[in-house]
């Protein structure tokens, strides 16, 4: 729409030292759905987004995050004055292996009782979600899944090996 405040959100991959730092992810918008993403370390992956003027709409990006810590759902909330928080129209995310990272700044609000009604920014590096661990239901399944591939795999195989015998 006219008007609109223009965003973009990016995320990065810093899973390192790990040995295995691929990320797998995807987010999700009212407007929008990103396909799911496999990112290895200095990865980075942008999209734009336009959000309404004025602080009057949000838009809500609904991120899942699979890696071999574990998962991480989080929620990022966009608003047309965001880009005070973002140090511009760049909102960046880190994924480290301990969690996922905001990167940008936080406002706060000094002790002093003079100041009390001023608003100040300072730079950020912060925590938003840390892995979970993989429930033991989700890693059946996950072997449950790769077993069967695998079988798959070696069927495909025989049948060659018959059809090579003909």
């Amino acid at each position: 729409m006219v008007g609109d405040v223009g965003f973009t959100l990016m995320m990065k991959n810093e899973m390192y030292g790990l040995k295995r730092p691929s990320v797998l992810y995807r987010c999700k918008s009212s407007g929008k759905s990103l396909r799911w993403h496999v990112s290895i370390p200095h990865a980075e992956f942008t999209w734009d987004f336009e959000v309404p003027p004025f602080g009057t709409g949000v838009v809500i990006h609904r991120c899942e995050f699979k890696s071999s810590q574990g998962t991480a759902e989080v929620e990022i909330k966009t608003l047309s004055m965001t880009s005070t928080l973002c140090g511009g129209h760049l909102c960046k995310y880190i994924i480290r292996p301990n969690g996922v990272y905001f990167v940008g700044f936080e406002t706060y609000y000094p002790h002093n009782i003079l100041l009390r009604f001023l608003e100040f920014v300072r730079p950020v590096d912060k925590l938003v979600e840390p892995w979970k661990a993989w429930s033991p239901r989700q890693l059946k399944a996950l072997r449950e899944r790769t077993s069967n591939r695998t079988r798959s795999d070696d069927e495909k195989d025989v049948d060659e090996d018959k059809e090579d015998d003909d």
